[in-house]
């Protein structure tokens, strides 16, 4: 009966790739840390899962090729989530309970982050979703906007949240000299998570919403709710997505001739939507994370080296003209990865205890400098993001800023 019934769900499931990277002779003896990677090659997220899944591969091969980690390969398992929460699970179930993986890295989007965090926690394996929302680390009851208080015991995470992004957002904007603004979300759980966010922090950041409108996920005209917020007193627009629907907003809010600021999220700073949507997104702000403007970094950047190394990578042997935060879902999550197994040393013959083990490695990370993320793993279980004011130019992304790195330390 259990074969059959994984059977029938590996029926609804595609897996991607089952990468066992075959280890320079001599340089790694031991048997292979099996992780789990979970991301969204196909359906809506797809611009970012791609990325998440060309760069995971990149890692584990350049790991493997230096040696391993501590003398074992990494044998990475992949599953498409179709962007759906759903095949999310199904995927994170089955490298559980079949596969035996030590962690999973991913799920990529909130809303299937939220569906598999409980299933992890349970479980007793790390998870490290490359791009949710703290609600994925943290557990109800949470009065948004103060730091969560209860924190998920399995559950791992890049310094990244909606709340974050706003602290960003609300510096651009007063930079800007911006006070009224009008909201615009993804009606899925990111985009919820997005206003949810914005509407418990933006008053005591000094702002007022006079209209808040949603668009859905895979929308190509969006003119109803840009007429709705053309029609009221605004000074900014905040567009809370991270799929081409959010980039064809801004697209169509020029069109129309809106022409006050709109600042996107740090995702519509993705190189395929700048790529597909082009010179239209000009003037769009974003502030973005250090891997969106690659070498333009600064020589003393701590970040300089991954997001240098990442970004050749990526264009040397993907079609990518750049990296961005697709690719460094996947840098970062196994880099922070193989240094929690650096920490940890679990023995991969008892996957039980190495995944206890590995989960304390995860804890104990510090000193950490990725393309996306740096510093310590903090007692929230992230790691800090910084971002960078930005805006596309001539189809590029450019700095006009210095780094803000909010964590919930700042709302103590």
């Amino acid at each position: 009966m259990e074969t059959k019934r994984w059977s029938l769900l590996l029926g609804a499931l595609v897996l991607v790739a089952t990468l066992i990277m075959a280890p320079l002779p001599g340089a790694c003896a031991g048997a292979p840390y099996k992780i789990g990677f979970i991301t969204s090659i196909t359906g809506f997220m797809s611009p970012m899962g791609s990325g998440a899944r060309d760069a995971a591969q990149l890692v584990v091969k350049r790991i493997n090729s230096q040696g391993g980690v501590n003398g074992n390969p990494i044998e990475l398992l992949m599953y498409d989530d179709a962007s759906d929460p759903s095949k999310g699970v199904m995927a994170l179930k089955k490298l559980i309970e079949v596969d035996k993986v030590l962690a999973v890295i991913g799920p990529l989007s909130t809303g299937i982050a939220l569906a598999c965090a409980p299933i992890a926690e349970k479980a007793q394996i790390v998870m490290f979703p490359q791009n949710s929302s703290s609600w994925s680390v943290a557990e109800k009851p949470w009065d948004i906007p103060k730091p969560p208080t209860k924190i998920r015991h399995w559950i791992f995470k890049p310094g990244i949240d909606p709340l974050f992004q706003d602290i960003a957002i609300y510096q651009m904007l007063k930079g800007l000299g911006a006070k009224k603004l009008a909201h615009l979300n993804v009606n899925n759980a990111m985009g919820k998570a997005m206003r949810e966010s914005f509407e418990a922090s933006h008053k005591g950041a000094g702002f007022d919403v006079v209209t808040w409108e949603e668009y859905g996920r895979e929308d190509t005209d969006l003119t109803v709710p840009l007429t709705k917020i053309k029609g009221s007193a605004f000074d900014a627009i905040v567009i809370g997505g991270a799929e081409m629907a959010g980039a064809i907003a801004y697209k169509q809010a020029r069109e129309m001739g809106i022409k006050q600021p709109i600042i996107g999220m740090p995702p519509l700073g993705m190189a395929k939507l700048i790529e597909v949507v082009g010179k239209p997104l000009d003037g769009l702000l974003i502030p973005v994370y250090a891997v969106d403007l690659g070498e333009a970094l600064p020589a003393d950047d701590p970040q300089r080296p991954a997001v240098v190394e990442l970004t050749k990578l990526v264009v040397q042997n993907t079609d990518s003209k750049r990296a961005d935060t697709g690719h460094t879902a996947g840098w970062d999550g196994l880099y922070i990865c193989e240094a929690a197994l650096k920490i940890a040393k679990p023995d991969p013959s008892d996957v039980e205890k190495a995944r206890s083990q590995l989960r304390d490695g995860f804890e104990k990370v510090k000193g950490f400098a990725g393309s996306q993320c740096l510093g310590d793993m903090t007692k929230w279980h992230e790691i800090p993001a910084p971002m960078i004011p930005s805006k596309v130019q001539d189809g590029k992304l450019i700095g006009i800023g210095k780094k803000i790195t909010p964590t919930w330390a700042d709302l103590e």
